[in-house]
């Protein structure tokens, strides 16, 4: 059985695993409880034995990559030549660096590649044969990694110091976390870039600045009473700040208005009478909008809607804008605009830092491109105020000015644990 792997075989095998890794074999189970005995010389963390570790592994041959003639059978390449670039574009540089990590939770261990869970195993109980499709190929790479990850561990016992200076001066900036002030991103990028300061303009910027303390501040007062019909012209404000309508032949209603643009868990929301306050608070107090959604007036994903929170706060009815997500944020501040404008008492989430995203002041977390760029803010000191994240691209020029100008957080040292 060929015993090394390149960089593109180890991707394919680990794009294709569920999120459950691999299903143990006994001889799996063997190969891990040896791998993570070896990783046990590593140093530690604070939570669960978490250790981690960087290693570089070889780009090779073009035939690690992919074959040609199927490729050309598709239609994906029409020459070598292309073939050449596709592989290059994908792999520009002559190696790429891998995170290793393990973790133990009571007799679980647990063992991941770039932070993809590559197995899991109960030290306690051995495993039964299984038939699964992948059990070769899969036994390979956890008998690759058990030899790579001995080797590494040497070269750390060696000297410490030496194997992670190498780390700090070669790990690829892909693989980095880093920080990058907007403006500087938008010069980068030029006009491929969402300026947002020039989106919104300078009178909107300068109204947001005007109002910044008084939207972000915790003690704004509240509504003394508050209806579904007080609600819905609320949102009727925000859609018609943003022009959401300006297409339709039929003039439509508040409520009709927040039907069509928010999410459609209202927790029956609609049916309450819309003029009552007392059936708006029985509505609010009876429990129906746990889960439910009935806040998110410009629906979207997990991080890109938009919500208008209403809360009962010691008597008085709250109101609580929140939409901090760069395809979202220009919307969000002139909803915003608009509300204060209305003499809407609200709170911002996240004002101060919406604001200097939009005048270009705020800091864009760069985070590892196995990372997804969203819910990223544990990467970042809670002092920096990142709420925006990205990968770097495949534009290598592109990639080279970022690098440059971003700052670069210190890469945590591998440490030898003390029972060496």
């Amino acid at each position: 059985m060929k015993t090394k792997l390149f960089a593109p075989e180890i991707d394919k095998l680990i794009k294709y695993l569920s999120v459950d890794g691999i299903p143990p074999t006994p001889e799996i189970y063997m190969n891990l409880n040896k791998l993570y005995h070896v990783f046990s010389v590593v140093k530690p963390g604070k939570n669960d034995d978490y250790r981690s570790i960087w290693f570089e592994v070889e780009r090779g041959p073009i035939s690690a990559f992919d074959n040609y003639r199927d490729l050309k059978a598709c239609g994906e390449v029409e020459s070598m030549e292309e073939f050449e670039e596709l592989w290059k574009s994908y792999y520009p540089d002559k190696i790429k660096w891998y995170k290793f990590q393990t973790s133990k939770y009571q007799s679980e261990l647990f063992f991941y590649f770039n932070s993809k869970l590559i197995c899991r195993i109960n030290k306690r109980k051995i495993p039964e044969e299984n038939n699964h499709p992948g059990y070769d190929i899969y036994n390979r790479l956890i008998k690759w990694l058990l030899i790579r990850i001995a080797n590494e561990v040497e070269k750390l016992k060696k000297d410490a110091r030496v194997y992670n200076n190498y780390i700090s001066k070669n790990l690829s900036y892909q693989k980095r976390v880093g920080r990058i002030k907007r403006y500087v991103f938008w010069n980068i990028l030029g006009e491929e870039t969402r300026r947002l300061d020039i989106n919104l303009g300078a009178e909107n910027i300068k109204k947001l600045r005007s109002i910044l303390n008084q939207i972000s501040d915790n003690n704004q007062p509240g509504l003394d009473e508050m209806t579904a019909n007080k609600f819905y012209a609320m949102c009727k404000m925000a859609y018609d700040a943003n022009n959401y309508f300006k297409n339709e032949s039929t003039q439509l209603t508040p409520k009709e208005k927040y039907l069509r643009m928010a999410d459609m868990r209202d927790a029956g929301l609609k049916d309450i009478d819309g003029d009552s306050p007392q059936a708006f608070s029985e509505w609010y107090q009876s429990g129906r909008t746990l889960g439910a959604h009935p806040w998110e007036i410009c629906r979207g994903g997990n991080s890109t809607h938009i919500s208008l929170f209403i809360s009962d706060y010691e008597g008085e009815w709250k109101v609580r804008l929140a939409g901090s997500s760069i395809v979202r944020v220009e919307e969000t501040v002139r909803i915003a605009l608009e509300l204060n404008k209305n003499n809407i008492p609200l709170q911002l989430s996240n004002a101060k830092e919406i604001y200097n995203m939009v005048t270009g002041n705020d800091y864009i977390g760069i985070v590892p491109d196995y990372v997804t760029p969203r819910y990223c803010h544990s990467f970042f000191p809670s002092e920096d105020n990142i709420i925006h994240f990205m990968n770097l691209g495949f534009d290598l020029k592109i990639n080279d000015e970022i690098v440059k100008e971003s700052d670069w957080y210190p890469i945590e040292p591998v440490g030898l644990s003390e029972i060496v």
